[in-house]
């Protein structure tokens, strides 16, 4: 079969017969092997049949992407709506983030009734901890006559996803899975102090390290003499290809391996290891000179020419390097993007995300560690994560091999560490089903006390489903094994198992008073309270003496037997505590939101109230918002201050990062009184024992807000904090999206309605507006094509 004179895989005509039925599908096929293919089969399919269809992206980059695609295929067929942006949202193929589509579904499921496919991109994204809920929320309670298309590089759990689905969904779902990867991969490892390797290699290395420091140990001297020594001692004869003295990039280099995407794992990183790289060269004169004009064409489409960091960053681009993460100007990372995309870039420092989706694969790939913190601590790579990083190297119809380099810092990665990272099985998908109290609030209103036959329609339950069933087997087995123990005890005097038990008993408590005694011998103003201590101790010991247990020659016997079944009894009290807690889990945290909504005025038991219509409408901070709208905080503040207590709300500071403080007074008469009146909430929250309970409010970036809303320049920003100029951006773009759903909650409101739109208008204006950028780039993508 030819699709836009492709010959199709059999995996691409598998999944598009199924289309031709009107089945769902779930599509599970390696980075690079034409998924997006299927996706582009669906939209030309129902944009020549006149319906709609919606096409979902995890991260806002991917939609902007497939926007400015589609775009160019289909022109103004093709809509887009995010939370920055809203351009053509009536058009037949309408792309937008999963969180959107999940609002569309509670607000105005009508608007799908003829919309027969969404596409799920990186469906995988389903357990992220923080947002998977989205993707589950989005899959049960969509109108059962949408059809899905699913796409993943990395389920493992391929079956259990698709029979989950089939419980909740009407329709047909059919699994479509190629494990073949049309450009192979060749996977390294660089050893750091050695050279090119692989697994046996780094063993061997590894085990003659820790053989010469035990060795070391054996003859006395301390390790802190010899540990930094390690990497210093004479090389380990092994098969690891040495590099001649060229380092890895410049093995990369001389090897005919370019464009590299370089994965390092911190924005700072990425920075710092692509101006290392100003002494490399990886362009003639003639390639100079044309990404030069390229750069400063789309610097100045996007206005960013006098940029500081498009400034520092032309002086790398002009030598084919570049750097690429979240803490850049949004447009200054699309500049990046589509220089790489063009060839112009032959290194291009990142952070994991450039990985999520983004369709800009290179020849080599590299990861700079194998570890990664996690906000917590720093722990070894989930496969899942090598996978989806490694996946970016190959182009189809360039390549005809990709490269992957694994970075192992021989001092501190454990072989089995690096073994379960690049080898080890990709982890399953797990539900991060968790609703939010806007949720709750939108299935109260259309299922009242039934929500929760609703909910138990979640992955969660349905994961739960097998896990209680290997609990319940666990837990027979630990009984039986109980019994069994508990037959061996037979008493030699005819007495019965009581009598043991009533003697460990007492042995304990003497035990217990012999140490509490041993305490107030120390003080001796209690010498009336060890008296009582030694008669109760006394008391015990005539009582002991009393059990035929206690002279008996089986005692010892009796007693690792009681032991025994005690440790029964102790595993399958822990695994009962386990299976109530997985079947309750998530029944009871709903039942205390829904008890705290009550006790707040949202619902009673006919349904929502005023406050719970409200924030039924707002996701994302929907109860802080709705609180202080309520006490009308916001009809007593103009509107510069009603985006700094917006941005109080929303923002989170870094610990690293500095702000600029605001005269206390002043920030004092905004945000004091929601502060305590969120507190309060808080305070319930814990006392219910709700989890994720709701984000204080943080006023850090109150003083770069006040400025930025009176109008300072952007660059101005750095006067009041040194946050990257990406984040400012995307808290601003948050700010301007929560602005918009609180005016669409309250739109009967005229004069706060006039109020939040003032407030739009300050905060969404220049490198913030997103739409804007979308537009500029729209063009840019034309003429560059």
């Amino acid at each position: 079969m030819f699709y836009k004179q492709y010959e199709l895989d059999r995996f691409q005509e598998e999944a598009i017969n199924s289309i031709e039925q009107d089945h769902s599908v779930i599509v599970a096929a390696p980075t690079g092997a034409g998924k997006t293919l299927i996706a582009e089969y669906v939209v030309e399919k129902h944009i020549e049949a006149g319906r709609q269809i919606i096409y979902t992206a995890p991260i806002k980059a991917l939609s902007n992407q497939k926007y400015r695609d589609f775009s160019r295929d289909y022109g103004d067929k093709v809509g887009i709506i995010t939370g920055d942006v809203v351009i053509n949202a009536d058009a037949p193929t309408l792309i937008m983030t999963t969180e959107i589509f999940r609002n569309t579904i509670f607000d105005n499921p009508d608007r799908l009734k003829d919309v027969p496919y969404v596409i799920f991109d990186e469906i995988h994204y389903i357990d992220d901890i923080q947002r998977g809920t989205v993707w589950e929320e989005s899959i049960i309670f969509a109108p059962q006559h949408v059809n899905f298309l699913c796409l993943s590089a990395t389920i493992s759990n391929l079956k259990e996803f698709a029979d989950w689905m089939r419980s909740v969904r009407r329709n047909r779902i059919d699994v479509v899975s190629e494990t073949e990867r049309p450009v192979p991969l060749e996977h390294g490892l660089y050893l750091q102090g050695y050279g090119l390797g692989w697994l046996d290699e780094l063993k061997e290395i590894k085990d003659v390290l820790v053989a010469r420091e035990q060795a070391l140990v054996t003859r006395g001297l301390e390790r802190a003499n010899h540990a930094p020594s390690l990497r210093l001692m004479q090389p380990v004869a092994t098969g690891v290809e040495e590099l001649a003295g060229a380092d890895l990039i410049e093995h990369i280099q001389l090897s005919d391996q370019l464009p590299c995407l370089y994965f390092s794992l911190s924005r700072r990183s990425c920075e710092e290891k692509a101006l290392e790289n100003t002494d490399r060269d990886f362009l003639d004169a003639e390639e100079r000179e044309v990404i030069l004009e390229e750069y400063d064409r789309l610097c100045e489409r996007y206005g960013i020419q006098d940029d500081r960091g498009a400034e520092q960053l032309r002086a790398l681009v002009e030598r084919g390097v570049g750097y690429h993460h979240a803490g850049m100007l949004p447009t200054l990372k699309e500049v990046v993007e589509r220089l790489f995309t063009l060839g112009y870039i032959k290194l291009l420092f990142t952070t994991e995300t450039f990985a999520l989706g983004i369709n800009m694969p290179a020849r080599t790939v590299v990861l700079d560690s194998i570890s990664k913190f996690d906000g917590i601590q720093f722990r070894p790579l989930k496969s899942r994560e090598y996978h989806q990083m490694a996946g970016r190297a190959g182009r189809r119809g360039i390549d005809t091999e990709g490269f992957i380099y694994a970075c192992v810092d021989m001092e501190f990665n454990e072989y089995e560490d690096v073994e379960n990272v690049v080898s080890g099985d990709i982890e399953s998908i797990e539900s991060q089903f968790n609703l939010s109290y806007s949720s709750i609030l939108n299935l109260y209103h259309r299922h009242g006390e039934n929500i929760y036959d609703v909910c138990k329609k979640s992955l969660s339950n349905y994961q739960n489903v097998s896990m209680s069933e290997q609990l319940d087997r666990s837990l027979e087995r630990a009984r039986e094994q109980r019994e069994e123990e508990l037959g061996k005890l037979v008493c030699i005097h005819g007495g019965d198992v009581k009598e043991l038990w009533d003697y460990r008993r007492l042995e304990q408590e003497l035990r217990l008073e012999e140490k509490a005694l041993r305490f107030r011998e120390r003080r001796p103003r209690q010498a009336h309270r060890q008296q009582q201590n030694v008669n109760r101790q006394n008391a015990k010991s005539v009582m002991m003496r009393t059990v035929r247990c206690h002279r008996c020659s089986n005692l010892e016997k009796c007693m690792k037997l009681a032991d025994g079944i005690q440790s029964y009894d102790e595993i399958t009290a822990e695994l009962s505590r386990s299976k109530e807690l997985m079947e309750n889990y998530q029944r009871q945290q709903i039942e205390k939101r829904l008890v705290l909504l009550r006790e707040m005025g949202y619902i009673d038991d006919k349904g929502l109230l005023p406050k719970g219509e409200v924030a039924s409408q707002i996701y994302g901070y929907e109860v802080q918002i709705t609180e202080l709208l309520f006490d009308k905080h916001f009809h007593h503040l103009d509107p510069d201050q009603i985006n700094v207590l917006i941005m109080a709300i929303v923002f989170e500071s870094k610990r690293d990062c500095w702000y600029s403080e605001m005269e206390e007074g002043f920030i004092n008469s905004i945000i004091l009184g929601p502060s305590r009146r969120l507190e309060k909430i808080r305070n319930r929250e814990e006392a219910l024992e709700i989890d994720t309970p709701l984000k204080e409010l943080d006023a850090n970036l109150s003083a770069a807000t006040y400025a930025w809303s009176t109008g300072c320049g952007f660059d101005e920003l750095a006067d009041y904090t040194d946050a990257t100029p990406g984040d400012l951006v995307r808290y601003f773009r948050m700010v301007s999206d929560m602005l918009r759903q609180t005016r669409r909650a309250t739109s009967d409101d005229d004069a706060l309605l006039d109020k939040l739109n003032v407030c739009i208008s300050k905060i969404n204006r220049d490198v913030v507006d997103a739409e804007r950028q979308l537009r500029a780039g729209q063009g840019s993508a034309l003429t560059s094509s």
